[in-house]
């Protein structure tokens, strides 16, 4: 078993990278009582890959049978409801309709449902195109056939994540923003030397949750199993008078690239069109292309006839860490006390406390360490409020916000004050 560390530059866990991944963990791993580091080496959390996500919290109906991906998404489906109800987080079960816009698309649709059956998700029903527009009834007449998965939702995956970081910091956890880490080597000790552009950090064990730079991360540890392959993905969001168009997201049947361009009726009910999927080689947020913005608001005219009349409220890009694997990337060295988290792509919020729910079992059950404290038993809400100019304040601490959709949301009308 690894020496307890009691120097406050000493920690049992250090976690690379602030997205939702290792806000996730930090936050299980701090409730068990181990003393945590997060070093994060953007100015704030939850940038990358992290803001440019769609909010949607997948049942993994269509997720690989048998999957690291399928068995973390179900873990979080236990756990994610509870928790946001407990900290009044918003979330709404709209449900998603996939829906089949030519005959190819149709005779998948059988397929896709027994796909969701075979992975335990039994409650996806056919629709015939009498009860699709009764659903939704703004839908284009174009539609030859749906599927209706009724356990679908949607988060703030900014917001959510972000009370999970504070909730860890209010418990003892450390959150270093602007610390890139340089290199990272064992002492004699068994101990890891961490040494960032602000000096050195010393842990028992580190979780690579760097996500778009998981492998170079991987690599200053002397190991790399997985390449990031960046895939690029840009949106339109709508404000909300356009909110009545649509009653639930609207996806389309999937191919191998993804889940594909999506409806998506967000938290706080502004309407997006996207993801795009295109490979591209920088990891750095890319510009909105101007020719994707068109085609979008085509296609989203294909789905609701009208909706590109609505005004946008925001456009913008983000880059999903894919990999040349298909599944998640969650790998660990026993003897090195080193757990790395990769190639978590589109679905890190859908699996985000399955993840963490990992982690926790393998620091406890392979790395033999034991915490530096007793666990937390109670979880208690914090208020929130928005400022009306891109800050969030939980607490007393204020944190910017960094997602583009979500921040839409704020500022299109909503009360982001809590309840009492």
């Amino acid at each position: 078993m690894t020496s307890r560390m009691t120097s406050k530059d000493k920690f049992d866990v250090a976690l690379i990278g602030g997205g939702v991944i290792g806000c996730s963990v930090l936050f299980d791993l701090t409730n068990q009582g181990y003393a945590c580091v997060l070093l994060e080496k953007e100015d704030y959390l939850l940038t990358g890959a992290s803001c440019g996500n769609s909010g949607m919290l997948h049942t993994g109906f269509d997720a690989p049978l048998n999957s690291v991906e399928l068995s973390c998404i179900k873990k979080n489906q236990q756990r994610i409801f509870e928790l946001l109800e407990k900290l009044e987080l918003p979330c709404k079960k709209n449900g998603v309709k996939m829906v089949a816009w030519n005959e190819k698309e149709l005779e998948k649709l059988p397929e896709v449902q027994r796909k969701s059956f075979d992975v335990g998700i039994e409650d996806v029903t056919r629709l015939s195109l009498s009860q699709l527009h009764q659903m939704e009834p703004h839908l284009s007449y174009k539609a030859k056939g749906a599927i209706y998965i009724p356990g679908e939702a949607v988060i703030d995956p900014w917001l959510t994540p972000t009370m999970l970081a504070h909730h860890s910091k209010t418990r003892g956890a450390a959150i270093k923003t602007n610390t890139m880490v340089q290199s990272l080597q064992r002492d004699d000790y068994g101990n890891w030397d961490i040494t960032t552009i602000n000096g050195h950090v010393k842990a028992s064990a580190v979780i690579n949750c760097a996500g778009l730079y998981g492998d170079i991360v991987d690599k200053l540890s002397d190991q790399q199993t997985f390449k990031i392959k960046p895939r690029k993905g840009q949106y339109i969001v709508y404000r909300k008078p356009s909110r009545p168009l649509v009653n639930s997201s609207i996806v389309p049947v999937p191919t191998e690239m993804g889940k594909g361009v999506i409806l998506v009726r967000s938290v706080y009910d502004n309407i997006a069109v996207g993801p795009t999927a295109e490979d591209v080689d920088s990891r750095l947020i890319p510009q909105i292309d101007p020719v994707v913005t068109r085609k979008l608001s085509q296609l989203g005219d294909t789905y609701l006839p009208g909706l590109s009349s609505n005004v946008i409220a925001c456009m913008y890009t983000g880059v999903r860490p894919a990999t040349e694997y298909k599944d998640y990337q969650i790998k660990f060295k026993e003897d090195r006390y080193w757990i790395t988290l990769g190639g978590i792509r589109s679905t890190g919020v859908s699996g985000c406390l399955g993840i963490s729910n990992m982690v926790k079992e393998i620091v406890k059950d392979k790395f033999n360490l034991e915490p530096s404290s007793a666990s937390y038993n109670t979880l208690e809400k914090i208020l929130y409020t928005y400022d009306g100019h891109g800050i969030v304040t939980i607490g007393n601490q204020q944190y910017k916000i960094s997602h583009p959709m979500m921040r839409a949301g704020f500022d299109d009308g909503h009360n982001m004050l809590s309840s009492l």
